[in-house]
């Protein structure tokens, strides 16, 4: 098997688990204690995929046959090494003592986040690792997940269904519409440009989308927006396709 492919199964061996995660928009990968990856969703393969300066591969220490996150600026490969070690340092006692244990759980690790891979100048992947503390001594043989890595992708342009605006807050078609406009645009101008219609009719439709959705401002009527924009997209290729 082809080391790429080794990373679409599920760390839990969870069939029905891994293909749900496939189906979300926001990039998963999971580490083992050594900071070799056991785990990546379809949407994390794909923005791996999509870049010249970043793969999984096969690792290039024995053992040979696990897979890493491998990076061709090295120093940026050292970043990742290290926030990887921070991560995962304290875990082997953690395993060993229920009263650590019970600390970790208590008082999780600070999460680390780097920048992977850069675009015109500007961050285009950003990686947010967060440990996971171990609730129990895991007791089937192999890898276990110790952390989870959430791929930023900067490069994605947001997008939301307007369907999802109206179920969730009773928007109107126009006033979806509108919420859904500021993804891409930040003026009332702007969206009346865009969507053809006056200033004053996109006032008056924003008034209603703040009153519904308990927006009080456009700051955080785009972080809403945002926010839900991760789970509005279609299903990537799961898999088992």
């Amino acid at each position: 098997m082809a080391p790429a492919d080794d990373v679409t199964t599920s760390a839990t061996g969870a069939p029905l688990l891994a293909l749900a995660v496939d189906t979300l928009k926001q990039g998963l990968v999971l580490f083992d204690a050594t900071g070799h990856v056991i785990g990546a969703n379809a949407a994390a393969r794909r923005s791996i995929e999509q870049r010249s300066e970043i793969e999984l591969a096969a690792s290039a220490e024995p053992p040979h046959d696990r897979i890493r996150l491998q990076i061709k600026r090295s120093a940026t490969q050292l970043k990742l090494e290290r926030a990887l070690r921070a991560c995962t340092a304290p875990l082997a006692a953690t395993l060993q003592s229920p009263t650590l244990r019970a600390l970790a759980a208590r008082d999780p690790r600070p999460a680390q986040a780097l920048i992977l891979t850069y675009e015109d100048g500007q961050p285009g992947l950003i990686l947010q690792l967060s440990p996971i503390a171990p609730q129990s001594v895991p007791q089937s043989p192999g890898p276990h997940a110790c952390v989870l890595g959430v791929l930023i992708d900067r490069s994605s342009s947001a997008s939301l269904e307007p369907s999802m605006l109206r179920d969730l807050f009773g928007l109107t078609d126009a006033e979806a519409r509108v919420a859904e406009a500021y993804l891409r645009v930040d003026t009332v101008k702007e969206v009346g440009v865009m969507l053809g219609v006056s200033a004053n009719t996109i006032k008056t439709h924003l008034a209603a989308v703040y009153l519904k959705t308990g927006c009080t401002r456009q700051a955080q009527l785009v972080r809403l927006l945002m926010s839900l924009s991760e789970i509005s997209d279609e299903p990537g290729t799961t898999a088992g396709s």
